[in-house]
This record gives C-alpha cells, structure tokens and sequence, in this order.
C-alpha cells in the first residue's frame, strides 16, 4: 500500500508539472503569485483594521459617562455614515483611475453590493426586531460590511497606484 500512495503522489506530481508546462508557468511564476496574493490579503487585513481602531475610536466615551440606548443608536448611525462618506471617497478614487468600461463594472458592483449590505444589516439584526437595540445592530453591521468593502476597494487602488496607473 505505501508504494501504491507513492506512485500515486507521483502521478499527481507529474499531471501538475504537465500543466505548468502547458501554460508556459514555471515555479518562480507560482511564487510570484503567491506573494502577490499574499500581499493583497495583508493590504486588505491592514485597512480593514485600520477602520476599525478608526470607528472604535469614535464610541469611546468617558467611564463614569452613561450613555442611553439612543444615544448609542445615534452614535452607531453617525458612525455608519462616516463609513459611508469613506466608501464614497474611496471609490471615487479608485473610478478616476478606471476605463468607462471598468467604471461601469464597478458602479455596477456597488449597487448590488448596497442592496446586499442592508439585506444582511436586516438578516442580523433581525432577532432584535421591535427592540430598542435593533437601530444599533443594524448600523453596526452595515457599518462592518463597509469598513470590509473599503478595504477591498482601498487595496485595489493600491495596486493601481503600485502599478503605475
């Protein structure tokens, strides 16, 4: 049986190899894109931490302050709207650097992510439905999926900028 796994791992060895080949790839091209990869989520986890330290920052009250629920259902709200306005910069940026073509592609895009983003706002703040802590849950997600999309969109422009465009 060890033989049998071995050729196995062989023939595996030698399929990958093969279609390497055919695509003119070779190791050095695979590190290459690893790294490139790599690099793309590193960028991504960097901005989306760097937002969120941001809007955390923004909630931080004094210890002995109390803060009643509305309050914190409006802190959540101007804090989703900073999110927003960042989103909006962001990819204005990103859309000065673009084809029509790729604008279009990513207004595109954008529109279906907003309606995505409010149906999983809803989705999770659902079980709160009818209390007074829903306004919080779902500014604070819409808020999250934001910081995630900028993040993203951020990274891309990025590479733009990495690459010369």
């Amino acid at each position: 049986k060890p033989d049998l796994e071995l050729l196995d791992k062989h023939q595996r060895v030698l399929d990958v190899h093969k279609k390497m080949s055919e695509q003119g790839l070779d190791i050095e091209s695979l590190n290459t894109f690893g790294q490139l990869l790599t690099t793309k989520s590193k960028s991504l986890q960097d901005h989306v931490q760097g937002l969120q330290t941001e809007s955390a920052s923004h909630l931080v009250s004094s210890p002995s302050e109390h803060v009643t629920q509305m309050e914190m259902n409006q802190l959540a709200l101007e804090s989703f709207t900073r999110s927003s306005e960042k989103l909006a910069s962001v990819l204005s940026e990103l859309k000065n650097k673009l084809e029509p073509d790729q604008v279009r592609l990513y207004e595109t895009s954008q529109s279906t992510w907003e309606i995505y983003s409010k149906e999983q706002a809803s989705a999770v703040a659902s079980m709160y439905q009818g209390g007074s802590i829903y306004p919080l849950i779902y500014h604070s997600e819409l808020e999250t999926l934001a910081h995630e999309r900028i993040a993203r969109i951020q990274s891309e422009l990025d590479e733009l900028t990495r690459l010369g465009n």
